[in-house]
This record gives structure tokens, C-alpha cells and sequence, in this order.
């Protein structure tokens, strides 16, 4: 049993790397089950497993009657430290973006504050952004920070400029800890076309924290396409 499971393990890995080397392109159709048997010369119960496992994984589709093809790459962000959106897209050796949709000055209401502590009516900036790679959609994020640690922050173009790095560079302010709650939400028509999604299409809703020095800098919820990106938690 040991060796039959290292075997398609295998197999998947060596499909993988096909398709990670350009062998294999996003939307081609693999070899049928038949041709796969006699190419890696193993049982037909082998290819299954392997396959199995690649749509698992969302790296195949298998479509009845007509055949197994390719899909897109997910973006996997690994949730163990802070991250950057823009550094994982780059890593993926695609171009990140941001286009930023709306920036303005509003006061905490009883949402916010029973969130973030912060006190009712204090004044926060509330940026709305959409994260891209390659030009499509895969977040669309809204971002409250307090006035008072940045008082004039909506007079920079965030279509160029690090939302971190500014915090960092300009008031000096360094994250330094952070939290993220995740779960599961169906998208709102305007939600859906801003994202180029269908109306109540799944995605994963993410509020993240962010901190300096034990003080409340940041508070962001996120809109995650879940087919586009995912994310792996490691567990230390």
C-alpha cells in the first residue's frame, strides 16, 4: 500500500511539473487515462489517484465525456507572518495593481468601533481599493485608518504608492502585528461586478487587524475571489 500511494504522488508531481515547465499550458487537455497508463507505465487505478488528487487541488478539471484540461494557477498566500498582496502576485511571476476606487474622510460608527475600539464618531480614512494580477480582479478591499495617525493620507494615489510603505515612509508608523478572522459570504451584485463575478458568487471575507505597538492602525475587510486565490495556513 505504501509504494502504490508514493506512486501517484509521483505521478501528480510529475504532471505538476509539466505544466509549472510550459509542457503543459492553462486550458490544454491531458492525455487520456489510457495513454497516461502506458506513458508512466502504471495501472489505470494509479492515474485515477493522481488525477484525484490535481483536481483537488484545482490544478486540473475533468469535464464528462470530453476530457481532463488544465486550469488557471490559484494565488496561494501562506498565512504564518505579515504578507503582501503585490509580493506574492510577483512571486507568481505576474504583475500586481491596484486600482484605487474611492478615498474618504468618515466617522467611526457602532460597527467600527465595537471592531476596533476606536471611539464613536472619531474621524477615519476609508480607502476602497481593487487588487489585480495581470489586470483582473482578485480582492476588493475596504481600509479604515485613524485620522489621527495620518492626517492628510487621501493626498496620496494609491494606484502607485504602498499603503504600508506610506504609513511607514510619511508618519512613520510599522506594523508590527496583525490578525485576520476568515469565513465564507456570497457577493453583492455591486460587490460581483466590480469583481467581474455573477451576482451571489462565493468568495471568502476577510477582516484583518493590523498594529503598532499595541495601537489599532488598521482595519480592513477584504472580498476574496476563492477560485482565483487561496490561502494555507501553517500550523508551528
Amino acid at each position: 500500500m505504501k509504494s502504490q500511494v508514493q506512486l501517484y504522488l509521483q505521478i501528480a508531481e510529475k504532471i505538476r511539473n509539466n505544466i509549472d515547465n510550459g509542457e503543459l499550458q492553462v486550458g490544454d487537455k491531458l492525455p487520456s487515462e489510457r495513454k497516461l497508463c502506458e506513458l508512466y507505465d502504471v495501472s489505470r487505478i494509479t492515474i485515477r489517484q493522481a488525477l484525484d488528487l490535481l483536481e483537488d487541488e484545482r490544478i486540473i478539471q475533468r469535464k464528462q465525456g470530453i476530457g481532463t484540461y488544465v486550469l488557471p494557477s490559484q494565488y496561494n498566500q501562506i498565512l504564518n507572518n505579515l504578507y503582501s498582496f503585490s509580493d506574492e502576485i510577483i512571486k507568481k511571476g505576474d504583475k500586481p495593481s491596484t486600482k484605487m476606487l474611492d478615498i474618504q474622510l468618515v466617522r467611526v460608527n457602532d460597527y467600527i468601533h465595537k471592531r476596533t475600539g476606536l471611539m464613536l464618531n472619531a474621524h477615519v480614512f476609508k480607502l476602497t481599493r481593487l487588487r489585480l494580477a495581470n489586470d483582473k480582479p482578485l480582492v476588493l478591499e475596504y481600509s479604515y485608518i485613524p485620522q489621527s495617525l495620518a492626517p492628510d493620507l487621501d493626498k496620496f494615489n494609491f494606484n502607485k504608492v504602498s499603503l504600508y510603505k506610506t504609513l511607514s515612509n510619511e508618519y512613520q508608523i510599522q506594523i508590527d502585528s496583525a490578525h485576520e478572522t476568515l469565513e465564507a459570504t456570497i457577493l453583492t451584485k455591486e460587490e460581483a461586478e466590480l469583481l467581474n463575478k455573477k451576482p451571489k458568487h462565493i468568495a471568502m471575507y476577510i477582516q484583518r487587524y493590523a498594529y503598532s505597538k499595541g495601537q489599532i492602525v488598521e482595519y480592513t475587510r477584504s472580498l476574496v475571489v476563492g477560485d482565483e486565490y487561496k490561502y494555507t495556513v501553517e500550523l508551528l
